[in-house]
């Protein structure tokens, strides 16, 4: 399941973007493979997990979320934010959720 948000920033570059993403069901592994095989790397980060690529980079929170009707059992949201390029984050958004 994912929820997306994307707004662009006026901060650094008119053509810098920030996109949330909002993911449940996955485990953390899996994510970083993800984003390794769309070209990140890790970066060494003691507040946040991050990962960087030429032109954009992601950084994410998780939590736990409680499935309904489900006597206790939940599954961990993944709260992603990538930033970076306008033109390159819609296509890396694409190729990560196709996994």
């Amino acid at each position: 399941m994912s929820d997306r948000a994307a707004e662009s920033s006026s901060s650094n570059h008119s053509t810098d973007r920030r996109l949330e993403v909002n993911l449940r069901g996955l485990p953390e592994w899996l994510i970083r493979k993800y984003l390794s095989e769309n070209g990140a790397s890790e970066t060494d980060s003691h507040k946040k997990p991050t990962m960087h690529a030429e032109g954009w980079s992601v950084s994410w929170t998780s939590q736990p979320k409680p499935i309904a009707g489900s006597n206790g059992l939940g599954l961990t949201q993944f709260d992603m934010v990538f930033e970076g390029d306008a033109h390159l984050l819609p296509k890396v958004e694409e190729r990560f959720m196709k996994k």
